[in-house]
């Protein structure tokens, strides 16, 4: 069988996003696709680049706002897939999906893919997506909500979505998973994995954690917060974690390669997200045997069922986000009941093997038909 020539193409990169990229670049049968990876990254040096195995391009996908950028970048595309014989195009995100079809149209691409990670909303570079997005011959989304929400919102018919969920290392998991399930530690370590962005609510997590330390006001009950990951809010949030009491509490950890080192030394993470795809540090989270909150947005209900395999709260709430923090830690028993039982969901139905296989058909399938 020839090589399927396969062209990844990520106009934003960070966050889970990335590590979604990662995975697959790392999974892909490359005995059967040979894998050109196009960057945007203003810092190439986040990606693991030297353990993929893939042709990377370090086409420089300009400043959206800017007509000669994107022009220049799309340029620089068609030319790419022309000279390597591109057959099928995977592009990530909305930039990604108006870049990756235009370019796709222009080089006469047999195919062309893309993966919606997050929630539409209704902006100008939304609505353009999903106009184009009409025009892929599959969409991939990380959960059901999301296929329904842009079937509805962009008029994009049911069939033309694939849903394939998130996936998490098994040998990762192995690697890095503690051998306690409750929490014993003091003080109790809470993680929050965000992007500091508006939509990850992470203004929501440090209020909760405010109201969750005069809780515990004259109890022997210590507690330590962790936020893993950059963003333009960085500054603003840390003034906020100031002004509510809570410095020397919360750390700012920045962007972490190590996330799932960081997710086996904490008691439990909690989401604060206003949007979500699919959270792949909810996965993690739960594949390593710690308690997870999360807010029910986006996907998280598909695998967060409340009482079951975590607490979902209501978004926007830093009450309801405190008191469920506060129940995990008062009932240990119910938490790691909870914590084993998503472990085993998790690890039966989430793994990465199962995405890359979901991803891998989908892709030899759209090139046989085109050919």
């Amino acid at each position: 069988m020839q090589k399927i020539k396969l062209l990844e193409l990520v106009r934003d990169s960070e966050g889970g996003m990335k590590r979604h990229v990662e995975q697959l670049l790392w999974g892909f049968d490359k005995a059967k696709f040979d894998i050109f990876l196009a960057l945007s990254d203003d810092n190439p040096d986040t990606w693991n680049l030297e353990k993929l195995n893939v042709k990377v391009h370090s086409i420089k996908l300009g400043d959206r706002r800017s007509p000669i950028a994107v022009c220049k970048s799309l340029f620089d595309i068609v030319k790419l897939i022309k000279k390597e014989g591109i057959e099928i195009i995977h592009a990530h995100g909305l930039a990604g999906a108006i870049m990756g079809t235009t370019a796709a149209f222009s080089a006469g691409t047999p195919a062309i893919v893309t993966t919606v990670h997050n929630f539409p909303k209704n902006t100008f570079l939304s609505r353009t997506a999903g106009y184009l997005l009409r025009y892929n011959h599959k969409i991939i989304t990380v959960s059901y909500r999301m296929a329904r929400e842009i079937s509805r919102m962009w008029g994009i018919p049911p069939g033309k979505i694939e849903v394939i969920y998130n996936g998490v290392d098994p040998y990762l998991i192995a690697k890095y998973q503690g051998n306690d399930d409750e929490c014993r530690q003091k003080p109790v370590a809470i993680l929050n994995i965000s992007r500091l962005i508006p939509e990850k609510g992470v203004d929501v997590f440090l209020k909760a954690c405010a109201i969750l330390v005069e809780r515990f006001s004259g109890e022997d009950i210590e507690t330590v917060f962790y936020i893993a990951g950059n963003g333009p809010l960085e500054r603003e949030l840390k003034d906020l974690a100031k002004g509510l009491g809570l410095e020397g509490r919360v750390n700012f950890l920045g962007f972490c390669w190590d996330i799932y080192r960081i997710v086996g030394n904490s008691d439990m993470l909690v989401l604060s997200s206003r949007s979500e795809g699919l959270s792949l540090s909810l996965l993690e989270a739960m594949a390593m045997g710690k308690p997870v909150i999360a807010t029910d947005v986006g996907g998280n209900p598909e695998i967060v069922k409340h009482g079951v395999t975590g607490i979902l709260v209501p978004p926007d709430n830093p009450r309801a986000l405190a008191e469920a923090m506060e129940y995990v830690i008062r009932n240990p028993g119910d938490a790691g009941k909870m914590a084993r039982t998503a472990h085993r969901m998790v690890m039966e139905h989430f793994t990465h093997e199962h995405m890359i296989e979901a991803v891998q058909n989908l892709f030899i399938s759209l090139v046989n038909q085109s050919g």
